[in-house]
């Protein structure tokens, strides 16, 4: 009884004809479903789409009907007069880069690679993470680069700063001096804001929360304007764990500090909150704190709905409530 089958190929096989057959209610469930990463509902073969999204998300998103165009590959170079250990980024080579422009604004687009796949959907995640936390970062995207590939997008904040530049903290340092009070200090004496020093702090906590061992001399910075300096927002976010393969996830990470603390070159969240309490910056770390307890819920529930595998956000979520843990120590 063949009726609810259909013949789909034959093969001949030791000099026998073998006719194979596929069910095709089983073949409909294996279908791809592809989904809208802004509005998260299925895009159907009849919708139109822009990047990998409903044109009227993506028309939402960036305001304009119009593919991305002026692609071009960022140089990534670092050059020698970079000191190699305060700039060296582990993700470097992890995303391959691109500048582009849409509606006369330039954004970066962070395009998914074969052996990190994930990388992108992470970074967006920790970017919900951050601005639910009231971390100052660049406006933020994730789309479906040329409808195929996951890509992260970030506006570039610094074109609508007029006669600006962003100076990376690197150029502010000596050797071995990439340290929280160091850093810290300079922000303070360049800005004179004491709100842009508390920034920093929240960017060092936010960072050990989320497993981001990748704040070097590059992905820190300064706006320098012709009114004076202000620190720039955070960018580069991802965490350690979207470039672990999915083989170890279920192990316990504990991926540490790059920016030193006077006690340790690799600081954990608790070597961080005991030396921005002894900096006297307790009042940051507290309001850093009930922050996250009151966001606790809505953390793990951007976990749960991000584009991550699932393995991948077991193995995020474990972090995040063991880092929960130790602010509480």
């Amino acid at each position: 009884m063949v009726s609810n089958w259909t013949i789909n190929f034959m093969v001949q096989f030791d000099a026998k004809i073998i006719i194979c057959y596929i069910d095709i209610n089983y073949l409909k469930t294996l279908e791809y479903k592809m989904f809208c990463y802004c509005c998260k509902k299925e895009i159907l073969r009849k919708d139109p789409i822009l990047s990998g999204l409903h044109s009227e998300c993506f028309i939402k998103w960036f305001g304009i009907k119009e593919e991305f165009s002026n692609i071009v590959v960022r140089n990534s170079y670092l050059g020698k007069e970079v000191f190699e250990k305060i700039n060296s980024s582990f993700f470097h080579g992890k995303f391959r880069k691109y500048s582009g422009s849409l509606g006369g604004k330039n954004y970066i687009l962070k395009v998914q690679q074969k052996d990190y796949p994930e990388l992108p959907a992470c970074e967006y995640l920790c970017n919900q993470i951050a601005q639910l936390l009231k971390i100052e970062v660049p406006q933020f995207y994730f789309i479906r680069f040329q409808n195929k590939l996951d890509t992260f997008v970030s506006k570039n904040f610094i074109q609508n700063i007029p006669n600006s530049s962003l100076i990376h903290i690197y150029h502010f340092l000596g050797d071995n001096s990439f340290d929280c009070e160091t850093i810290s200090q300079i922000i303070e004496n360049k800005t004179n804001r004491l709100n842009d020093v508390e920034k920093f702090i929240q960017i060092s906590l936010f960072d050990s929360l989320i497993g981001n061992h990748d704040r070097h001399g590059r992905n820190l910075a300064l706006i320098q304007t012709p009114f004076g300096f202000q620190l720039a927002p955070a960018y580069d976010n991802p965490s350690y764990l979207a470039i672990e393969i999915k083989m170890l996830l279920g192990a316990i990470h504990e991926p540490k500090g790059t920016i030193a603390t006077y006690h340790t070159n690799e600081p954990s969240l608790s070597d961080y909150v005991r030396e921005w309490k002894r900096l006297k910056r307790q009042r940051v770390v507290e309001k850093f704190k009930t922050l996250v307890l009151k966001s606790k819920s809505r953390i793990f529930q951007l976990i749960n709905d991000s584009f991550m595998s699932n393995k991948r956000k077991k193995a995020f979520a474990a972090l995040i409530n063991r880092r929960i843990e130790e602010l509480n120590e």
